[in-house]
C-alpha cells in the first residue's frame, strides 16, 4: 500500500524527469533516458531493503507517470506549435 507520502515523491519525480525528458531530441532518446532512470529507481529501493518485486513495482509506476506528463507536455507544445522549452512554457501555456 502506498503511502500519501510516497505518491507525493512519485508525482514530483515524475514531473521532474518528465519535464527533462521532454526536451530530449527523439522518443528513442527519450524513451533511453526513462528506462535508465528506471533502472535506478530499482537500485535505490532494493538498496533501501525493498524486495526486488516491490521496487520493479514502484519504479514502473513512476516511469509510467513521468511517460504520462512527458506525452501531455509534447502534445501542448505541438499545440502551440513550438518546441518544449522547460516547465515555464508548460505554465504559461496552461489553459490556452
Amino acid at each position: 500500500m502506498m503511502t500519501e507520502d510516497l505518491t507525493k515523491k512519485i508525482v514530483v519525480w515524475a514531473a521532474e524527469i518528465a519535464g527533462y525528458a521532454a526536451q530530449l531530441p527523439s522518443r528513442q532518446v527519450r524513451e533511453a533516458y526513462l528506462a535508465e532512470r528506471r533502472d535506478e529507481l530499482v537500485a535505490g529501493a532494493v538498496a533501501e531493503g525493498v524486495t526486488e518485486r516491490d521496487a520493479a513495482i514502484l519504479a514502473d509506476a513512476c516511469v509510467n507517470a513521468a511517460r504520462a506528463i512527458m506525452t501531455e507536455l509534447l502534445a501542448l507544445v505541438t499545440d502551440l506549435g513550438g518546441r518544449y522549452n522547460g516547465p515555464e512554457m508548460a505554465v504559461a501555456s496552461y489553459g490556452r
